[in-house]
């Protein structure tokens, strides 16, 4: 099943308030047999790099959706963390081969959401619009690419 949105369903989002994270998430929720609405409340702090320009919001609700599929939760299951680790180390390694960063504030150059002041700068300029559409689109490509191979 292809779970990609294109540039304008992703502004779309984005004009309804929803962060990168939320909108990764909710892509895969129903698959995940997730209730939508609290996998996308869940994912709300993740946006903007947990809104301190940290890991990327679409990373994060990347890795939120490899952690609902792959996530090991038995004692001792040694190979299911592994699988997952494994998981995660290949999206990671895609995303940073696309993009250089897994870093907000990298990812967005002129913007530190750790300064006051930053957010609302970068939402005015319609950098959100601009770079944060390619980064949720690429994040949800490659977990179309990495979910189901082994």
């Amino acid at each position: 099943m292809n779970r990609t949105l294109s540039r304008d369903e992703i502004i779309s989002l984005f004009a309804g308030h929803r962060h990168c994270s939320q909108v990764v998430m909710a892509q895969w929720a129903e698959e995940l047999d997730l209730d939508e609405e609290t996998a996308v409340r869940m994912m709300a702090p993740f946006g903007g790099g947990a809104f301190d320009g940290e890991m990327c919001g679409a990373v994060s609700g990347a890795l939120a959706v490899i952690g609902a599929r792959y996530g090991h939760y038995e004692l001792g299951d040694a190979e299911g963390n592994q699988r997952m680790i494994a998981k995660v180390k290949e999206f990671k390694d895609a995303f940073k081969e696309r993009y250089g960063t897994l870093v907000c504030r990298e990812l967005l150059g002129e913007y530190d959401f750790s300064k006051e002041g930053d957010m609302q700068r970068a939402a005015e300029s319609g950098i959100f619009m601009e770079k944060c559409t390619g980064f949720v689109g690429s994040a949800l490509e490659i977990l179309d690419e990495i979910m189901d191979s082994e």
